[in-house]
């Protein structure tokens, strides 16, 4: 989660929020439950201990996520996503549609954006569909009729999109807890009642996760807070708090999870072939490597 090994576009913003709101998102039948009590260190020496301590409770949270993270197959949902921008003190807005899917063993991702609220409250209604899918990362921006496309992992490549320190995106789905503490002070946090599109959040979990000093997330971001419902663990959302005080707010609504793939979620798992006299096409493969 906290590498990102390729320099991204700042468009890419909002689906780096979205994918964290993912985090270890599967289906678990027997969730442990966050629940507020005094701070305590996360490590495994508490747990043992003080079994009902709160360090206890996050271990064996992140011991669930990480299990669920392997058995994760598909995962769909609508989404809504705001960013605050402390400068200017506005809000924008996007609305649109997550699914992600294991192909033959290979992970792949769509973020749908349909619909644009900028800081003054006009709306947009114009497409951005984000895919990640066989090595490549692509952007097609319906309204600029622009396609972009970036490889990022070769044919045969051994890579996870989703992998600590490999994707492009922050998000490790079934990464091993040691990782997670290792780069990160992990312990529980409630719904934020301050912010409205969370504020009406039930019956979930939440993991407020802090950045060590000397990690990569360390420089920019304050705090990734994140939230799953209880029983299935499906994600419902996340807020990044930067230390501009600049804020990222995802949520998800009505996740799927390990569920039917409807044809036309399905449909936008695949990266399309835009007529060139129509689209501005811009193709970067990887270097190719030096034998």
């Amino acid at each position: 989660m906290p590498l990102i090994p390729i320099t991204l576009p700042r468009a890419l913003a909002p689906s780096a929020a979205l994918m964290a709101a993912l985090l270890t998102a599967a289906h678990a039948q027997e969730a442990v439950v966050p629940q507020q009590a005094p701070p305590a260190a996360t490590t495994e020496t508490t747990a043992v201990k003080a079994p009902n301590s709160e360090a206890s409770r996050v271990n064996r949270f992140l011991d669930e996520l990480e299990k669920a993270g392997t058995s994760l197959e598909t995962l769909s949902g609508t989404l809504s996503l705001e960013k605050f921008d402390a400068f200017t003190e506005q809000i924008e807005r996007r609305f649109g549609r997550v699914v992600l899917d294991r192909k033959d063993g290979n992970r792949r991702f769509s973020i749908l954006f349909d619909e644009f609220i900028d800081g003054d409250g006009r709306s947009d209604r114009s497409r951005d569909h984000w895919i990640y899918a066989d090595g490549w990362l692509c952007e097609q921006d319906f309204r600029n009729k622009s396609f972009t496309k970036r490889q990022i992992a070769r044919p045969g490549d051994k890579f996870d999109p989703l992998a600590i320190g490999e994707g492009p995106i922050p998000l490790p789905v079934g990464q091993r807890k040691s990782d997670v503490l290792a780069r990160f002070d992990v312990c529980e946090t409630e719904v934020p009642i301050d912010i409205p599109l969370l504020a009406s959040m039930r019956n979930v979990a939440g993991l407020k996760l802090t950045p060590k000093d000397g990690t990569p997330m360390a420089k920019e971001t304050l705090a990734l807070e994140l939230f799953y419902d209880r029983t299935s663990l499906a994600p419902t959302g996340v807020v990044i708090r930067e230390k501009n005080g600049n804020r990222t707010i995802a949520r998800i609504t009505g996740p799927v999870v390990n569920g039917a793939v409807k044809d036309e979620d399905r449909a936008l798992l695949e990266i399309p072939t835009p007529d060139p006299k129509e689209w501005t096409i811009d193709v970067k493969p990887l270097a190719k490597s030096e034998s």
